[in-house]
């Protein structure tokens, strides 16, 4: 690899690294909300299970305020996963 060339992978492993650690945080904050109204969070599917029985996605516990701590640690880990594929490529990539 020349110097200096940039490396595709090592943005998108960023991007998807963020990304998850986004969705991570919004569904563990949303399934506080879920419990916080009587009902329980699925383990094999995104849903809360209401005390009457019905079933709700997960997603639609999601407020504006869980979205912005989401993209408050999204944000944070793109950048260090950026930075560390970038000295892991520097270092190693040859």
């Amino acid at each position: 690899m020349q110097a200096g060339a940039k490396c595709a992978c090592n943005h998108s492993l960023a991007i998807i690294c963020g990304v998850f650690a986004a969705i991570a945080v919004a569904l563990v904050l949303a399934e506080g909300r879920c419990a916080d109204d009587g009902g329980t969070a699925s383990d094999t599917a995104w849903l809360c299970q209401a005390a009457s029985g019905a079933a709700t996605s997960l997603w639609a516990f999601v407020t504006p305020g869980i979205a912005a701590a989401a993209l408050l640690v999204g944000v944070p880990v793109y950048f260090a996963v950026a930075a560390a594929g970038r000295r892991w490529l520097f270092r190693y990539g040859r």
